[in-house]
């Protein structure tokens, strides 16, 4: 007999006809409506091993520190995935479940890999990442996306680019309709993090599982698929993944303790405990099994199969606890690596079970021939679904709607009116003579000053969001990095320097700058290079310091510093020679050089009257004043008093800084 509830005995007609499992037929009906065909494949692993890299202050380590620390996370560890059956991973916390999830998606370093091996279809060898699915339990959803677009996204890049943009919107839909997103599909994600209402625990998690299961992936990966939902919409969720199952996907589930019907719907279950396998074999033989080994307790009345799985396990990892705290491998473990199926229990039991999807998955020889070669599932397989073009327009319509709630919100308007206010207050309507020269220089520093830090910072916090999502996403070979990299560039130099440039525009009318059409446009331009190459050079340091603490901690000393190197706080040619050099690398040197240059060029600065007091421009007293005084007494001279010269140094700079920072990119891991 096949039990797997409480200490009562149920027959195996009664668990293929549990009435949950009827919504199987409905998730097949669903996901059976593709043309794709879908790749046949069976993972099996055999004696791996995983000893990542980690870090350590033990007294050893630190004598030693040339040497590689490295944790053993899981032990020869021996299972197999299939087509057509619905896996489950279980075990305590900490007993390699995630890791093991990375281990079979390929997104762990191979030399952290020591042992045993891993084999697709028969042959030894790593599955293409596009026929593998992941849908991790810390969930990176943008923000600011609706639970629509979001799966959309995801759908439209993972698809062939000659499939139709009509049968990309019906898979999303139907999607949305089986995970029960439809009543939501228009409310935004939201951010826990950031306080930002959006949808529920539950309903993020539905929506992240959605965005893989739009394409179908022959090998899906499930961490936690069911935390956090509630039992019905947990059941249904499960449902689906049974009914994908049942058209050939091999689908792999960690889970912990589910409801005793969930549990019923499980093919094949693996029990790891501190990295070592407790049981891998059919779900419906793991109480006889694990009953059958020494000083277990049997299954308690009315108590559910997965807690006391749960609690069996634990129990034997707390007599495994030695004295001075080490982890010696446990009875569970040791008992499964020596007798392994010699255990008093018949596999038989389950056998009628082995066709419970419609499909004899003990039919060897059918299934081989349904099977692949690893070298055919590599050479039908692109590296990107969408090309370029496609990548491109989707990343940049993804990065814009992402972006349309952090720039332009009521915060950033309120706080670019008050520094709109506060600079008309201090400079309004600034009289066009001699006596306020220095308010115009100063005025001139300090709206690229006040706008330029702010830019600086907000691009690195930006991009240090985006890594972990950055990566996640080439892992899965969604898309590339230069399609990204311009997307994101664009959506930057557009929504980071909306509000400063606006603020730029009006201040220059309000404070009385130079008259004109020309100056006026000449002056946005070099104002918008100016911030457009603080952004980039935000960009660029969020890319090369990977921690976000060390980047907001250096970003305003370095920014600083350009703008004390950009001549007016000290005269140029007034720069200790030691420090001189520095000026030519500062973006601010030149920003404020094309607009002092566009400013005074040409120009001849009336005099003060009578009740106000002429200022001085390099030592000459000359009145009315010629403009060009007044920027070569800062220092702006001969080729740097070409507006055009600085103007062409300030889009280099932003040249620089992009490549740089997209090289960086590439090179990330």
């Amino acid at each position: 007999m096949c039990e797997v509830t409480e200490n009562t005995s149920v027959p195996t007609s009664d668990i293929k006809s549990h009435p949950e499992d009827k919504n199987n037929n409905k998730a097949s009906s669903l996901f059976s409506n593709s043309n794709k065909k879908i790749p046949i494949v069976e993972l099996t692993l055999e004696e791996v091993s995983y000893e990542p890299v980690t870090s350590t202050l033990s007294e050893k380590q630190i004598k030693t520190k040339d040497e590689v620390n490295r944790t053993t996370v899981l032990d020869k560890v021996t299972t197999k995935i299939s087509p057509y059956k619905l896996t489950a991973w279980m075990g305590p916390s900490g007993s390699g479940k995630t890791s093991l999830v990375s281990v079979v998606a390929g997104l762990v370093d191979p030399s952290s890999i020591t042992g045993g091996s891993i084999m697709v279809n028969g042959e030894e060898g790593r599955l293409p990442k596009k026929l593998v699915g992941v849908v991790w339990q810390d969930d990176l959803l943008l923000s600011n996306l609706t639970v629509e677009e979001t799966i959309y996204f995801a759908a439209r890049l993972k698809s062939p680019a000659e499939m139709s943009e009509a049968d990309v919107q019906l898979v999303v839909e139907e999607t949305m309709k089986e995970l029960g997103l439809l009543h939501i599909r228009h409310n935004l994600i939201g951010s826990p993090v950031s306080n930002q209402r959006g949808i529920s625990g539950g309903e993020r998690k539905r929506t992240a599982v959605a965005s893989e299961l739009v394409i179908r992936p022959s090998l899906l990966l499930l961490d936690e698929p069911t935390s956090g939902l509630d039992a019905t919409t947990a059941m249904s969720l499960m449902s689906t993944l049974k009914g994908l199952a049942s058209l050939g996907h091999a689908i792999a589930v960690v889970i912990h303790q589910p409801r005793t019907d969930i549990f019923r719907m499980l093919d094949h279950l693996l029990l790891l405990s501190k990295g070592h396998v407790v049981y891998d074999g059919q779900a419906c033989a793991a109480r006889s099994y694990l009953e059958s080994c020494p000083g277990i307790e049997p299954l308690p009345v009315e108590t559910g199969i997965a807690d006391w799985i749960s609690d069996t396990i634990i129990a034997d990892e707390r007599n495994s606890l030695q004295k001075d705290g080490t982890m010696k491998i446990g009875k569970l473990a040791e008992h499964w690596a020596t007798a392994q199926f010699e255990a008093a229990y018949d596999v038989d039991d389950c056998a009628n079970d082995s066709a419970s999807n419609g499909k004899d998955i003990n039919s060897g020889k059918e299934l081989r021939r349904e099977m692949s070669t690893l070298t055919d599932l590599h050479n039908t397989t692109v590296k990107f679904e969408a090309g370029f073009a496609m990548q491109l327009r989707l990343l940049a319509q993804r990065t814009i709607k992402q972006r349309r709630m952090e720039k332009i919100t009521r915060v950033s308007v309120l706080l670019t009116l008050t520094y709109l206010f506060f600079t008309a207050l201090f400079w309004w309507r600034l009289p066009d003579t001699t006596a306020y020269i220095f308010e115009r220089n100063s005025l001139l520093f300090f709206i690229l000053i006040a706008q330029g830090n702010s830019i600086v910072t907000g691009s690195i916090t930006v991009f240090q969001r985006d890594r972990a999502l950055l990566h996640r996403d080439r892992a899965k070979k969604m898309y590339g990095v230069l399609p990204y990299f311009l997307a994101k560039t664009a959506s930057d130099m557009t929504n980071n320097i909306v509000l400063p440039f606006c603020y730029g525009a009006v201040v220059y009318w309000t404070c009385g700058l130079r008259t004109g059409v020309a100056p006026f446009l000449k002056y946005l331009l070099a104002y918008y290079l100016t911030l457009s190459s603080a952004q980039s050079m935000g960009l660029f340091m969020g890319i090369l310091i990977p921690h976000m603490g060390m980047a907001l901690l250096l970003a305003p000393a370095v920014t600083l510093f350009q703008f004390i190197l950009g001549g007016f706080y000290i005269p140029l040619a007034n720069l200790h020679v030691g420090i001189q050099w520095a000026s030519y690398i500062s973006f601010a040197r030149y920003g404020y050089a094309a607009l002092m240059v566009n400013e005074f060029d040409g120009r001849v600065i009336p005099c003060a009257v009578d009740s106000e007091v002429p200022i001085a421009i390099g030592g000459s007293s000359e009145c009315p004043l010629p403009g060009e005084l007044v920027y070569e007494s800062v220092g702006i001279q001969d080729i740097f008093a070409n507006y055009w010269f600085n103007v062409g140094v300030l889009v280099l700079f932003q040249i620089f800084f992009l490549i740089g920072a997209y090289a960086m990119l590439r090179r990330s891991k």
